[in-house]
């Protein structure tokens, strides 16, 4: 028990230094999902009703690995918080590898940047989910496959 409110406690730390975002969990859904051979996640509840995952790693990962990651779990992101609170972190990332690919090339249009946005070191990764469709799913390292960790439906109302 103590464990999991130290856990709680350092996700909401972790959250509020590394991505400036501060709440107070109310509910943790699944603790400690393996979600690759070194990552792991937790879905949680706020207390004014937002559901978050947070995924750590021990080797590094890019946002186009966690995006993987959260489509494997049969979760849809609302938002993947940039680190600091920094709103153009992705896209700033993504200019400069897209520059160091092709150092004369103009950026025309934001389609240039989509694969290199992808790029961006994203470790931990907070992100704001929208939905989650009927069952959280986690990676089995033995067999090497998704498989059915806890039935959950969650689904934001979205208003105008």
């Amino acid at each position: 028990m103590n464990e999991e409110i130290f856990g709680d406690l350092a996700i909401e730390q972790a959250s509020k230094d590394r991505f400036g975002v501060s709440f107070a969990i109310s509910e943790v859904i699944v603790r400690g999902i393996q979600t690759g051979v070194a990552s792991q996640a937790t879905i949680f509840k706020t207390t004014n009703g937002q559901m978050w995952l947070f995924i750590a790693s021990q080797s590094p990962l890019l946002l186009d690995d966690v995006q993987k990651i959260v489509a494997r779990m049969n979760l849809e992101a609302e938002l993947f918080c940039p680190p600091h609170g920094e709103t153009d972190y992705f896209s700033r990332i993504g200019r400069d590898k897209f520059k160091g690919m092709f150092p004369g090339k103009p950026i025309v249009s934001d389609d240039d940047l989509r694969y290199y946005r992808k790029l961006a070191p994203y470790n931990p990764a907070l992100i704001r989910l929208g939905k989650i469709k009927g069952e959280i799913r986690g990676y089995n390292s033995q067999s090497k496959a998704w498989h059915k960790v806890k039935d959950y439906n969650y689904s934001k109302i979205k208003t105008i």
